[in-house]
């Protein structure tokens, strides 16, 4: 069958993104491994949870291992940095910190994996880091080097694997029509939007999201949503009950959160738009 690799900066990161994918993949009996760049030291408790005698990066380990069981993904495996901060925070000068790691041994870090995994399908950020986030911009550059490295037989050390070919490579996507529309549906239902309370916003208002034509992919993931909602509950210090993400009404919920977005960067495209990561892939390419 084939195996989904899903490269994210910090922990709670794959369970927005595309936690129904993953937990779609898992259950079709698909490989999938789960890479965290960072374990999200410069966060806060945004929820304000009691932490007990924890610090948060322990918390949020464990929050992160939760998440998992919740996706049924058992393959994981941090990429060994530290959290950059948000833009122009004292974090992104921090010697270990992923802003500022050398581009080759990082992406070298995750050309490994990859040999290692052999996916045939990859997930990751898009050259923005969706935000601005400059670990998710690293994220974006790591992998995009570390795809061209594990494909060359050039390179090579005692401990990096044989050659591997990613046959896809897609980063997830907000369409900017996507992340409007959700913003009035809360706002028609009287609920508390993230764009805040403008109910006359349009496209140009949103902060950000890829123009409509640019999404390849479009993965129906209702069936797994709940799975989803799950694992981004176990990151209960950084989502609480009252994000927006968990505190809306079912049908609400399966309405706006009932699919995942992707851009296809690399591969063919099976379908316009694609319906499913591995369309066109056949049951056993490796």
């Amino acid at each position: 069958m084939p195996a989904l690799l899903c490269v994210h900066p910090h922990p709670d990161d794959e369970s927005i993104a595309c936690g129904g994918v993953i937990a779609k993949a898992v259950d079709a009996g698909h490989r999938v491994k789960v890479v965290t760049c960072t374990r999200g030291e410069e966060g806060e408790n945004l929820a304000g949870i009691d932490l007990g005698d924890e610090d948060l990066p322990t918390h949020r380990l464990r929050e992160l291992q939760d998440a998992l069981a919740e996706l049924g993904v058992t393959d994981h495996e941090f990429l060994g940095y530290r959290d950059s901060g948000m833009v122009d925070t004292p974090g992104n000068a921090h010697a270990e910190c992923f802003h500022v790691a050398d581009l080759y041994e990082a992406a070298g870090r995750l050309a490994r994996i990859i040999r290692r995994f052999r996916p045939d399908v990859l997930v990751s950020d898009d050259a923005q880091g969706t935000y601005g986030h400059p670990d998710h911009v690293k994220a974006h550059r790591v992998t995009e080097r570390a795809l061209v490295m594990a494909a060359d037989p050039w390179w090579r050390t005692p401990e990096d694997g044989e050659p591997h070919e990613v046959a896809k490579r897609y980063v997830f996507a907000f369409s900017r029509s996507r992340v409007l529309e959700t913003h009035r549906r809360l706002r028609a239902e009287g609920l508390a939007s993230p764009f805040g309370e403008a109910d006359d916003l349009d496209e140009a208002d949103i902060p950000f999201g890829v123009p409509d034509e640019e999404v390849t992919t479009v993965v129906a993931i209702h069936p797994w949503l709940a799975r989803k909602q799950a694992a981004m509950r176990a990151h209960r210090s950084q989502i609480g009950e009252d994000s927006f993400f968990l505190n809306v009404p079912e049908a609400v919920a399966t309405e706006i959160f009932g699919t995942e977005a992707f851009v296809l960067l690399a591969g063919e495209a099976a379908g316009d738009p694609e319906d499913d990561l591995f369309a066109g892939l056949g049951s056993a390419r490796r």
